[in-house]
């Protein structure tokens, strides 16, 4: 008998050519597909776990990430159908662990790398008019400018199209896989009129920043990856 592995990659690989520009080559892929399914009694479900892959990225000094990097990772995943999960330990970076289909969650890991990279930068070099303001107070600006900068670049991910079935079948994945998990869940800095400035900044900061993301598997813009934070 066929090793159920072999089989499962067999299938994966007709449903791939179901998507076919070809109608004939992805109606006969479909056909194929199915028969297997219900010969070897392989369920849609354990397909799409098969095709889960998992990428991780370890950012930022903190065991409690701030609120602008738990919401940064958020957005990144939601861009691409992946689920983050953050895995902690004493005396070691937070690990953010992007998990979806196929190359996506190495897409996500990249672009959260990236955009981690540019958020810390920007918010670093935020420059606060020198005064009597002590250390919480210019931690607490340099916030509010994160945050102003995370709300420019989430605006830009309701341009992607979600896919409700990949995202369904990744929740699948993870329940199955990680069992329960608890939220992570940070306050945003409050603001005030006083903000207005520093909000402003961050918002102009971040219309440098871009996301692509590819319309197929093969679309690639110029020689960058499928998807990528770039000036």
């Amino acid at each position: 008998m066929m090793d159920r592995q072999k089989i499962i990659d067999k299938i994966s690989k007709c449903m791939r050519l179901s998507e076919s520009c070809n109608p004939n080559e992805a109606g006969a892929a479909l056909r194929q597909a199915r028969r297997l399914m219900e010969k070897y009694d392989v369920s849609e479900e354990q397909i799409h776990a098969m095709q889960m892959e998992e990428a991780s990225a370890a950012k930022g000094q903190h065991f409690n990430p701030p609120f602008w990097a738990l919401a940064l990772s958020d957005v990144v995943a939601k861009a691409f159908d992946c689920q983050v999960l953050i895995a902690r330990r004493f005396g070691r970076q937070p690990e953010y662990r992007f998990i979806g289909v196929s190359c996506a969650p190495s897409v996500a890991s990249y672009t959260f790398t990236v955009l981690f990279r540019k958020l810390e930068q920007a918010r670093e070099s935020f420059l606060i008019p020198a005064g009597d303001l002590n250390e919480e107070e210019c931690n607490r600006r340099r916030d509010v400018f994160a945050q102003a900068w995370l709300f420019r670049v989430a605006s830009k991910v309701r341009e992607f199209v979600a896919d409700n079935k990949v995202r369904e079948a990744v929740d699948n994945y993870v329940k199955e896989k990680y069992g329960d998990t608890d939220d992570l869940v940070q306050d945003p800095v409050d603001t005030d009129h006083g903000d207005f400035e520093d909000i402003l900044s961050g918002m102009r900061a971040a219309e440098e920043v871009a996301l692509y993301r590819s319309m197929s598997e093969l679309l690639v813009p110029r020689q960058l990856p499928k998807a990528v934070a770039s000036n």
